[in-house]
């Protein structure tokens, strides 16, 4: 089982329906940057798996 590290505390602010749908895409094991709604906008957020972590962060705001 891999540990789930969110780099920013910009995910603590995040709504739990925006959460929701980035956690399934963490969960399917897609890993790269993707496009996840943060609020009333779209942000990049990275995934990258380092051993047994996988890294979570904000790449850029839309």
């Amino acid at each position: 089982m891999a540990t789930v590290v969110f780099v920013d505390d910009d995910f603590r602010r995040m709504p739990r329906a925006d959460m929701a749908k980035l956690q399934r895409i963490i969960a399917s094991g897609k890993y790269g940057v993707h496009k996840v709604p943060f609020k009333d906008k779209m942000i990049n957020v990275e995934i990258k798996k380092q051993d047994d972590k996988i890294t979570v962060k904000i790449s850029r705001v839309i």
